[in-house]
């Protein structure tokens, strides 16, 4: 199929990378697709060729649309399911949510053994914070753009926060002679454990697998 002009051939591109992609990384792919497109058509006008002619070559260079769209999206993962615009106050929520469970089991017992009581709940609920964002970071290292990571590090952010507190109650209690339920402690030590390196794991992703390379080269 042929464009007659940079504004055609980019309004194609972006209707076709949006069947795969999510409509903020189509629409950035577009932009700078144009925006090279712009910058070339400049190039052979200062050549000699017209407005329309330097616009076609640019665009007969570009090549085969199709092709170029397939070249263009290696790097960024499908469009998924859910907008992430619409769940970018999922943290917030699940923050909520988990910290009334939390009050709640706190005003059963008071105290001391309230304290342990919420600990015991939010600790096991904190690792499962994690797998999202440590699904969404090790996915980072295939895909250039994930727009749903932000939202995802948030919980996680929150998660950790929220597992480190809750463990250094329990650690207390512990320490003090207070708890009265030590026989599961471990388990939970275990949780906890588990939510930390996930999210160190997560955490480490980021750097696009170059701090795991610089760790085995040493």
């Amino acid at each position: 199929m042929s464009f007659g002009t940079i504004n055609g051939y980019a309004s194609e591109l972006r209707e076709t990378l949006g069947r795969t992609l999510c409509f903020q990384d189509a629409e950035e792919i577009a932009t700078e697709a144009t925006n090279h497109l712009f910058e070339r058509a400049a190039e052979l006008e200062l050549a000699g060729l017209s407005t329309r002619e330097a616009e076609q070559q640019a665009v007969y260079e570009f090549g085969d649309l199709s092709e170029l769209a397939m070249e263009l999206t290696k790097g960024y993962p499908p469009r998924p399911p859910v907008d992430p615009s619409r769940i970018k106050w999922l943290p917030e929520i699940v923050l909520a949510v988990t910290l009334a469970l939390a009050a709640f089991s706190f005003s059963i017992y008071r105290g001391a053994r309230g304290l342990e009581a919420a600990a015991q709940n939010l600790i096991p609920s904190m690792a499962m914070l994690m797998v999202p964002g440590l699904t969404a970071g090790l996915s980072r290292l295939k895909y250039r753009r994930l727009r749903a990571l932000a939202v995802l590090t948030r919980m996680a952010n929150y998660g950790m926060i929220l597992n480190l507190c809750a463990t250094a109650c329990l650690v207390g209690l512990q320490m003090t002679g207070k708890a009265t339920l030590v026989s599961i402690f471990p388990v939970l030590y275990v949780f906890s454990a588990a939510s930390t390196l996930m999210y160190a794991v997560m955490r480490i992703t980021f750097t696009d697998g170059k701090l795991y390379r610089l760790m085995r080269s040493r």
